[in-house]
Parts: structure tokens; sequence; C-alpha cells
């Protein structure tokens, strides 16, 4: 019986949790987030997500501001007490509503993508480590080449930690994915409906991995970002 080398993979999800609350999270031997720990913030974020989804799952001729309309409705949480009240509760379901109408009936979101809304892994060399990451849409970089890409996210939190992640993580992770830089990476506010435009270069992508690279060191030793903790194979001659 052989031990299968222990593989780290963090997810961008993990990652966002491990920042906001870091004592709770190194604390928990568990692994596994309690319904209790889910905040509004998650929650919007989840009925947003799923919204753009089923946007793009639309023919173009049906993708239209009622039918955003009926997908965060579909989507959004019953659980009003995660909401600092009743009316933050619908404030936060009209701001998306709008925000998402604006921003992929608007111009800002392409209409073709390439990649909308999937989950990626990808394993970087140079850490020793697996990145799985959502992307929301990925699309051709139209005053580009025919390689040059734009990646876009839809984001309820854009402090300076969150924006920091975000960055660092897509820029490593579409260099060991796609061997190559995204022209640019755009961070569409769904609360303020502010555009944060970053343009990765060879000189950030080494901030990145030394970003990437402290996180990993930082990483609690917990089973919650193992993929094959404590496994073994048998080799049968």
């Amino acid at each position: 019986m052989e031990q299968i080398p222990t593989v780290l993979r963090v997810e961008d999800y993990k990652l966002e949790e491990l920042l906001r609350c870091p004592d709770r999270f190194a604390s928990s031997k568990k692994g596994r987030k309690r319904d209790s720990d889910v905040n509004w913030r998650q929650m919007v974020q989840y009925a947003a997500s799923h919204s753009v989804n089923d946007f793009y799952g639309l023919p173009e001729g049906a993708r239209t501001q009622a039918t955003i309309e009926a997908s965060v409705e579909h989507w959004w949480t019953n659980r009003n007490y995660k909401f600092h009240s009743d009316e933050h509760f619908l404030q936060m379901k009209q701001t998306v509503k709008g925000q998402l109408t604006v921003f992929l009936l608007g111009g800002s979101c392409p209409s073709m993508p390439i990649i909308f809304y999937e989950q990626l892994t990808a394993y970087v060399d140079e850490l020793d480590l697996e990145i799985s990451q959502i992307f929301h849409l990925v699309s051709v970089d139209q005053e580009g080449g025919a390689d040059d890409y734009i990646v876009q996210k839809l984001v309820v939190d854009v402090d300076e930690d969150s924006l920091d992640l975000l960055f660092h993580m897509t820029s490593v992770f579409c260099m060991s994915a796609f061997e190559k830089l995204p022209t640019r990476i755009e961070v569409l506010s769904l609360l303020s409906g502010k555009r944060i435009v970053y343009v990765p270069d060879e000189e950030s992508l080494e901030r990145s991995y030394d970003y990437m690279y402290l996180i990993k060191s930082l990483l609690p030793d917990v089973d919650f970002f193992k993929v094959n903790p404590g496994s073994a194979v048998q080799f049968l001659m």
C-alpha cells in the first residue's frame, strides 16, 4: 500500500471565506461550512451568479429585462433574517435586478462569451498547487489579437482584500490554464454598478505568484484544502 501525495487545491470561494473570517476558519476542523455561517452577501452572490448562467443559457432574442428579473426571483433566498432588515432584503434584490440588467443588456458584457459561469481547475507547477475558480464571463477582446481575451466577474464584495485575491488568483490561473494573461480583468460591482479594470502584465504576474505562494503558506492544516486527504492506493502486480 503506497500513500498518494496530498494535493492542495484552493478554491476561490473558500479563500474568500478564509480572508473574511480567518480565526473562525482556522479553528474549524471539520472543513464544512454550516448554514448558520452563510451571510447575506454570499446569498446575493449565489442568486446573481445563477442568474447570469440562466441569461446566457437563453437564445439572444429571449434575453430581456423580464427574464433577468425572473431568474433573480427564482434564485433569491427566502432567509430574510440573514439581512439587516426586511427593507434591506428587498432593497438588495431590486439592486441586483437593476445592476444585472444594466451590465447584461447595456453593453458591458458580451453577447457571445467563450465561457460563462463555469468552474475551472488548473494545476500550477510553480506553486505545486491546484487552483479552482468560477469564471462568470470570458470573451474575445474585440480590440486585440485573435487570442486576446477578457475575464469579467460580477461580484458583491469589492473590498481591497477581495479584489486583490480576485486579481492575483485570476492572473495565475489564466497563465497556467491558457498560457496567456487576459488583456483585462474586469470586476463589475452588483451593489454600486462600478466597473473596476485591471490590466495584468509580466511584472504584475510575478507579484501574483508571490501572493498565491503566501496564501498557500498561510492555509490552515485542515482537510478543507486537500484533494485526497489521507488516501492511499494499492498497486497490484
